[in-house]
Order: structure tokens, then sequence, then C-alpha cells
């Protein structure tokens, strides 16, 4: 496969030529998505959970790599940016042909330490076939569920740069156009481009094309904020429920209470039934939103009961 040029964009470009751009080379660099006064802001809400998070644990995640998650939980700012009209629009036009409804999948800061290798090449759909424990088998997923996937573009990714991302400090590598290529696919290392962009552009890309962190060579850290949407039919790799709950979620946006799951996926995906009090069966997920603080536990008989 030969070398195709990563496209960018400014920022307020239609969604519709986007997801031209997205169909056809499956990833796209938005210049100056974030100003630097939001990027400060957004770092402000974060430095001190990414200061804290540990080092992965696995060649795939990244030996000197940290993911920092919650996002929605701990950060207003990340909060206004998944909800961007731009983004959301984006994500409509692009998903519209595979599902009714969106939701957020993954929500976390992936900083790249000094020292950090180059991630193995993959597919972000491959969440949902079994990738393997990272090692170099071939395939690296299920050679069954893969398949079903062909030709469902399952999520739309954003990559909003913290730092300037560039070759030498880990930025995203990528394949233009290899979205349509078979998971067996070997690549050569020309097709490979360095996603580089400066603080606030953001890097747009699909489930299905390959690619993968950098390895940074330089001196400094490269951090990169990362909120995914997929299929509302199809299971968050982030729990969202668990990770923003209903005691903070109750009070955001109703479009990123949506988003976070507490919604139904038409016609009847995701529904709730509180198991107390009685006669609210089958509810809406918002209903967890606007129950009393009173807390449930099993009685002796193994019932579900208020606790005074």
């Amino acid at each position: 496969m030969s070398r195709r040029e990563l496209q960018i964009r400014p920022a307020d470009t239609p969604s519709e030529e986007l997801t031209k751009i997205l169909e056809r080379d499956g990833c796209v660099v938005l210049k100056d998505f974030a100003s630097k006064a939001e990027i400060e802001a957004i770092q402000s809400d974060l430095r001190p959970f990414i200061d804290t998070s540990s080092q992965a644990r696995s060649d795939f995640s990244g030996l000197k790599t940290t993911r920092t998650g919650a996002l929605m939980a701990r950060s207003p700012r990340c909060r206004e940016l998944a909800i961007d009209p731009r983004i959301l629009s984006l994500v409509e036009t692009f998903l519209a042909p595979y599902a009714n409804t969106f939701q957020l999948h993954v929500t976390q800061v992936i900083r790249v330490l000094p020292g950090e290798k180059v991630q193995m090449p993959h597919r972000d759909r491959w969440a949902w076939s079994q990738l393997q424990d990272p090692s170099d088998l071939d395939p690296p997923v299920n050679s069954v569920i893969a398949p079903l996937l062909t030709g469902v573009e399952t999520q739309l990714n954003t990559m909003l740069a913290l730092t300037d991302f560039t070759k030498e400090n880990g930025a995203t590598r990528i394949v233009p156009g290899s979205s349509h290529l078979p998971d067996s696919a070997k690549l050569p290392e020309e097709a490979y481009v360095s996603a580089e962009m400066t603080t606030g552009s953001m890097l747009v890309f699909t489930g299905s094309v390959f690619h993968g962190a950098g390895a940074n060579m330089s001196e400094r850290e490269r951090i990169g904020l990362n909120i995914d949407y997929s299929l509302g039919w199809l299971r968050q790799e982030d729990n969202q429920y668990l990770s923003c709950p209903p005691e903070i979620a109750k009070d955001l946006d109703p479009k990123l209470q949506a988003l976070l799951g507490y919604a139904v996926a038409e016609p009847s995906l995701g529904y709730f039934t509180p198991p107390l009090p009685a006669g609210e069966d089958l509810s809406s997920p918002q209903r967890a939103l606007q129950q009393p603080s009173t807390p449930v536990r099993l009685d002796a008989d193994g019932r579900p009961e208020f606790v005074e």
C-alpha cells in the first residue's frame, strides 16, 4: 500500500465534507479545534488525576504510558467538549447509516512518556472481536467475530492534542486509506503517517483505520485527550455508568446524560427497572437519575428493602 497524505481541515469544516474524507481515508486532522485558554482549562481540571495515574502494565497499552479515565465525572471542560456541536454533528452524520442512537465509548487522557516504544498497529473496532493478550500472534483478533464487523463503522474517535504532537514525541501513527483492508493486512512502514499537530488541534479517526501510538524519542511527555463515540447497540469499552454514576450524572446536561447511556437506545435497548419502589418496571434509564438517595440492601430472605 502506497503512502497517502493525512488531510488537514479547519475546525469548522462542514460535517458532510469531513464524512467524505473519513469514508475514504479513515482519518482527518481538525486544525486549532480548541483555543489556548480552553486547553489550559482542561489541563487545570485533569492535571491532578494525570499526575497520579499509574503506568500501563502491558506492551499494547504501553509500559511507559499512562491512561486517565472518568473524564465526564472529573472535568467540566471535558463535558463541554464531549457535546461540542461540531463533533456531535460529525458523529451523527458519519455513524447514521449504522444506528439511530450513539453513545460515549471511551473517555481518557493518554500520556506517552519519554522512552516509550511504538505501539502495535491495531483497529479500535477490535474491542468487539476479542483482542488477544498483546503479543506477536497472528491474527490478533477472533477470526469468527471480526469479519462480522466488516462494512460496519462501529465508532468515531477524537484525539485532542493537549501538547504538541510530533514524530519525535510519539504522535499517533496512522495509515490513511487502510479502513478497507482486511484485518490480516501487513502494512509497510512507509504507509504510516505521523499525525503531527499543534496543541489544540484534533485528530478524528474511525474504528476501522490502522493506527498506534508512536515511539517517544524526546525528553517531553506527549498528552492527548481521547473521546470516542460508538453505536448505541454496542457495549461501551469504558463503563460509563460506573465511571460517571447517577449521583454525578443527574446534574449534567441532558445531551451528555444520554451519551453516557442514561437513555434508551431505540426501540428498547437499555431500559431500567429500579429494585424499589415497586411499580416502576421497564423505565427509561433517566429514572435512575431521579431516584431518592435512600440506599437499598437485601434483607435476610434476599429481597430488596430500603435502608432506614
